[in-house]
C-alpha cells in the first residue's frame, strides 16, 4: 500500500533524485560530486530537497517543488535534523515557492537568478572567430579588465582549478571582452564572467564569446549551463537566442548564523 503525500523518503542516491525529480534538469546538469545524501523528497509529488558542496565550497541546500507542497516537506518530522546535519550556507528553491522557505527556515539576503541550460550547440556567430585563449601574461589584465567593467560579478579569475578563460581583443591587443567555462557543480560546465567593455558594446562580442565557450562545453560533455540574474533581461535574450532554457527560476538566501 502506498503512503499518501506528506510523508518525506530518503533518496541514497543521484540516480534516485534525478528520478524522483521526473527528471529535472538542474539535477541531471547540475548536482555531481559535490552531492551529499540522503536527499529527501515528498512522496507523490516531484518535491525534493538535496544539499551539496558547491565550487566554492561553501554547502547549500536546494529545493525543487510547488509553495504547498515544499510547506508540507519543510514541516516533516524528519526535515530539521536532516537541515541541522548538513549546515548550509545557504538555500535556493523556485522563486513562486519561496515563501515556504522564508516561513520554516531562518535565512536573511540573498538574490533572484535564472540557471540556463542547453545541449544544442548554438548558431554560427561572425565574432566567433576573434575567441582566442588568454595569454599566461594577461592574468592581472583580465582582472583590471572585469574589476572595471563588470565590478558585480561572481566570476573568480584564476582562483579554482579547471577554469577556461578567453578574450577578444582589439587591434591593439587590448582586451574588449572576456568570459570563462569552469567546473560546475556537475561534469557540465559552467559559462560566467561575459563581460564586454562598454565602447564596444553592440558589436556581438558577448554572443560570440558564449557561443564559443557553450560550443566547446557541448563537444567535451554534452550540455552546457550558465546563471544570470533575474534583473538582466538583456543577457538572458541573448542566452536564449544562443539556444539556452530557463531550468531553475531561483532565489538563493543565506541562513542566519552560517560563515
Amino acid at each position: 500500500m502506498s503512503r499518501g503525500r506528506g510523508f518525506v523518503e530518503r533518496l541514497d542516491s543521484r540516480e534516485a533524485l534525478e528520478v524522483a525529480s521526473a527528471g529535472d534538469p538542474v539535477i541531471r546538469f547540475d548536482t555531481g560530486a559535490g552531492l551529499l545524501l540522503p536527499a529527501l523528497v515528498l512522496t507523490s509529488t516531484t518535491a525534493v530537497a538535496w544539499a551539496q558542496t558547491w565550487p566554492d565550497g561553501r554547502r547549500g541546500v536546494q529545493f525543487l517543488g510547488r509553495v504547498d507542497e515544499l510547506s508540507d516537506l519543510l514541516a516533516s518530522p524528519s526535515f530539521p535534523e536532516w537541515f541541522a546535519g548538513h549546515a548550509p550556507a545557504h538555500v535556493s528553491a523556485p522563486r513562486d515557492a519561496y515563501s515556504a522557505v522564508d516561513a520554516a527556515l531562518p535565512v536573511r539576503g540573498g538574490n533572484t537568478w535564472d540557471w540556463m541550460w542547453t545541449v544544442t550547440p548554438p548558431p554560427a556567430t561572425p565574432a566567433e572567430s576573434r575567441v582566442q585563449p588568454i595569454r599566461v601574461d594577461e592574468h592581472d589584465a583580465l582582472v583590471d579588465f572585469l574589476r572595471t567593467h563588470n565590478p558585480g560579478t561572481h566570476a573568480a579569475p584564476f582562483a579554482r582549478p579547471g577554469q577556461e578563460w578567453v578574450v577578444i581583443r582589439d587591434e591593439a591587443g587590448r582586451i574588449i571582452g572576456c568570459g570563462c567555462a569552469e567546473p560546475g557543480n556537475a561534469e557540465v560546465p559552467l559559462l560566467g564572467g561575459i563581460t564586454v567593455d562598454s565602447a564596444h558594446q553592440g558589436q556581438g562580442l558577448g554572443g560570440a564569446i558564449t557561443a564559443y565557450l557553450t560550443r566547446e562545453a557541448i563537444a567535451r560533455t554534452g550540455a552546457s549551463s550558465l546563471g544570470v540574474f533575474e534583473d538582466n533581461p538583456r543577457a538572458r535574450v541573448l542566452y536564449e537566442r544562443l539556444g539556452y532554457r530557463v531550468g531553475f527560476a531561483a532565489r538563493t538566501r543565506f541562513v542566519v548564523g552560517s560563515r
